[in-house]
Formats: C-alpha cells, sequence, structure tokens
C-alpha cells in the first residue's frame, strides 16, 4: 500500500513539473530540419523555384518522378488531383509540384502539357542533374539509373518517392506512400491546412 502511495505521489510531482516546464518554455516558430534543404528547381517557363517561393499560407503536395514513368507516377498524380478536387474551394489552398527526375527526357517532353492532363494548377519542376539530385537527396528520395546498352539513351529510372505533403515553413514534410488513396491525401491536406 505505500509503494502505491509513494508512486502515487511521485507521478503527481513529475506531472507538475512537466506542466510547468510547458507552459514557462515560450513557443517557439519551427525552423525547417537543416537536412531538408531547400531545393532550386526551374518551372516551364525557366522561372526558379524554392520551397519558399510558395506563399506560407500555402499546403504544397511533392512528388517526385518523371514524365516518361508509365505506371507509378501517373497513378500517384492522378490521386493528387482526386484529392484536391475532394477539397472543393480550399483545393485552391492546395500547390501540387511534381518533380521530374530525369532531367535529359524531361527536356524532349512538355512537362506542362503532361501537368495539365492533371490539373491546371499542377507545377512541373526540373533541372540540372545536380540540382534534381540534390532535391532528391534532402527529402531522401531514392534514384537509380538503369542503363540497358552502351547506347547512353537506352536506360530506364527507378525511384521510390513518397508523397509529400507540407507547408512552406514546415521543418518535416510529412510522407505518405505513393500508393495511397485520394482519400488519405486528402485527409493529410486537410490536416495541413
Amino acid at each position: 500500500m505505500k509503494r502505491l502511495v509513494l508512486i502515487g505521489v511521485c507521478t503527481g510531482l513529475l506531472a507538475s513539473v512537466g506542466m510547468a516546464t510547458f507552459v514557462a518554455v515560450p513557443r517557439q516558430a519551427a525552423t525547417r530540419s537543416a537536412e531538408l534543404e531547400n531545393f532550386h528547381l526551374a518551372g516551364p517557363t525557366g522561372r526558379t523555384y524554392s520551397i519558399e517561393s510558395f506563399p506560407s499560407g500555402s499546403v504544397l503536395v511533392i512528388y517526385f518522378g518523371y514524365t516518361t514513368c508509365l505506371r507509378a507516377c501517373p497513378i500517384a498524380l492522378n490521386s493528387i488531383a482526386e484529392a484536391i478536387d475532394h477539397l472543393g474551394v480550399r483545393g485552391a489552398s492546395v500547390q501540387p509540384v511534381f518533380i521530374d527526375m530525369d532531367p535529359d527526357r524531361a527536356a524532349l517532353v512538355s512537362i506542362p502539357m503532361y501537368m495539365e492532363s492533371f490539373g491546371p494548377s499542377f507545377l512541373g519542376l526540373t533541372g540540372s542533374s545536380d540540382d534534381v539530385e540534390r532535391a532528391a537527396k534532402s527529402f531522401k528520395v531514392k534514384l537509380e539509373r538503369v542503363q540497358f546498352s552502351a547506347d547512353p539513351t537506352d536506360y530506364a529510372m527507378r525511384h521510390t518517392s513518397p508523397i509529400f505533403v507540407m507547408r512552406p515553413n514546415d521543418p518535416h514534410p510529412r510522407p505518405l506512400p505513393a500508393t495511397s488513396p485520394p482519400a488519405a491525401i486528402e485527409a493529410a491536406v486537410r490536416d495541413a491546412l
């Protein structure tokens, strides 16, 4: 019995100290993780974009892929589009961003036309191989170029990328599996809004 009373007193004391510390410490704005470097990638008109380019009140839905992807990328982008559609007028605060990780082929394809197939608000970004690699690395996205022959154009890109939901000033983006259904993406965006 004495042990239970002692445990109760200690638990109460610890809770009081914890609450006093929580109340006494002023809240500070969260700073972005040092690992999450700011990307500098080009849009369709040549304008350079970074995370800070977007309004602080917006929500970014970022997906790394490539325009010549035949399966995973179109499915993920379509799920993002459906999620934004389900948000109704709140969807205007959402900026879907597609980062093309194959700049060699991106130069041969119309990224704006590809983006329009998913919705008018989609923004396609790319850059030099180094810029794209740096952006992917900061989001911990894996990319591998698989060469099939000596011909430099005979390759495929293998990648694993979640769908990232974040505000431009968030310290950590929220990753969702690329196979997430629209309802899961919508819920994550609503939480961020």
